[in-house]
């Protein structure tokens, strides 16, 4: 029998629109909880909650919490960066969180596809996975 799996997540390429935060760079990072009790503080956290306990997180869950931490500049597309999960099996999802200096909840998930894209928007952020790459690749996606 397999396990469940419930994170695919390999890769992720960013579209960075030029206005997306206020044409500042910023930071995304993808965070892959190996706990119940993280995945829960994950998800009840907004970016800017996030951004404040990161530190904090990483040396609480040392042992059930991976990083991945991507830099970004407006206007410059940053394609398929590889996301290399320790255990496909033990994750319990996977977690963008975008460091805007604009107000808004900045997170999404982004774990349930091999590949998603994120768009990075003037005041918000969208993710598009494997099932809705067409819309962004046109016809020929696959």
């Amino acid at each position: 029998m397999l396990p469940d799996t419930v994170v695919w997540l390999k890769s992720i390429s960013f579209q960075v629109d030029p206005k997306a935060n206020n044409g500042a760079p910023f930071v995304c990072h993808v965070v892959v909880p190996y706990s119940k009790d993280l995945k829960d503080r994950l998800m009840s956290m907004d970016s800017k909650a996030y951004f404040n306990n990161i530190d904090r997180l990483e040396k609480e869950y040392r042992d059930s919490i991976e990083v991945f931490k991507f830099d970004l500049i407006p206007g410059k597309n940053q394609m398929d960066k590889s996301i290399g999960i320790r255990s496909y099996t033990k994750a319990m999802g996977a977690y963008l969180f975008a460091k805007y200096s604009t107000a808004g909840k900045f997170m999404e998930s982004v774990g349930a596809s091999p590949m998603a894209v994120v768009r990075c928007q003037q005041y918000k952020i969208e993710v598009l996975s494997v099932s809705n790459l067409k819309e962004v690749f046109g016809a020929d996606a696959k």
